[in-house]
Parts: C-alpha cells; sequence; structure tokens
C-alpha cells in the first residue's frame, strides 16, 4: 500500500500542467476599426436632352475609425448606374477628400469605374471623410430611375 501512496494521479499532473500554462498565455486584444456612413445624395442629376456634362457630386459623409497602431485601409467599389432595363447605363468613379475640403476636380479621380479606390493610414485615430462621385451621362440619356450601390469595405492594416 506504501507504493499507492507515493505515486501521484497522472489527472492531477495532466490537470496542474494545463492551470499552470493557461496561466501565463499571453493576452491578445483585437483592435477595433468602424466606418459610419451618412448618406447626402438621393438624386443625382442627368442630362439627356441633347447634351452630356461630366459631374462630381457628394455622395456621403465617412467617419473611420481604428484603434490599431497600424491604421486601416478603406476600399470602395465603384461601377455603373443602371436602369432595370439595362438601357444607357453610366458609368462612375469614387474618391475621398478630408470633410470639408474642396470638392475634386474630374482630373482627380485615377481609379477607372469598376475598380476599386484605396485610401489608407498609417496610426490609430479616426478620418471624417466626403465621398465624390464622377460621372458623365450620355447626350441623349434614357429617363427614369437609376440605381447603384457602393461597397465600402474597412479593416485594420496588418
Amino acid at each position: 500500500m506504501k507504493n499507492k501512496q507515493m505515486k501521484p494521479a497522472l489527472w492531477g499532473i495532466g490537470l496542474l500542467t494545463c492551470i499552470a500554462l493557461m496561466g501565463i498565455q499571453p493576452a491578445f486584444a483585437e483592435s477595433s476599426v468602424s466606418v459610419n456612413v451618412m448618406s447626402s445624395a438621393s438624386s443625382l442629376p442627368l442630362d439627356g436632352e441633347g447634351s452630356a456634362t461630366t459631374r462630381v457630386v457628394k455622395v456621403s459623409n465617412l467617419t473611420l475609425v481604428t484603434d490599431s497602431n497600424k491604421g486601416f485601409t478603406i476600399t470602395i467599389s465603384s461601377g455603373n448606374l443602371t436602369k432595370a432595363s439595362q438601357n444607357t447605363p453610366i458609368s462612375y468613379q469614387v474618391m475621398t477628400v478630408v470633410s470639408g475640403d474642396n470638392p475634386p476636380s474630374s482630373g482627380d479621380f485615377t481609379v477607372a469605374s469598376g475598380n476599386n479606390y484605396t485610401f489608407l493610414t498609417n496610426q490609430a485615430g479616426s478620418q471624417n471623410r466626403d465621398l465624390y462621385i464622377l460621372y458623365t451621362s450620355a447626350s441623349l440619356q434614357d429617363p427614369g430611375t437609376y440605381i447603384a450601390n457602393i461597397t465600402i469595405l474597412i479593416a485594420d492594416n496588418p
């Protein structure tokens, strides 16, 4: 019986090892990143009566926030304004500027329609930016309701 009392139970050693290992595990905090979007354009001017004008229109205010010391990257989609009938789509480009700055000129839009626009920071904090689109309707644009979806993705930088 002496030998049985001297042998520690294996499950007891396993439990103590597990507790010891869990006690020395480093804690990792997840960073937080967010975007708040406020639409500022519910309708866009179209030509379509024999003339075509290139337009730059503010469509949204963005509040972008991260607590990551590496900053964030925002990706914004561009594409086409379309009607249900798909007749005469209107391609558009996107870009952002610091909120309150002058609107960009048409030459400032460097990312082609259908491609993603990206903007990045390299430190924690928040940014207020205005989202603009650039488009030119056809000189004989079909009248009616056009729709588009702009996807905005924000992620912490690795």
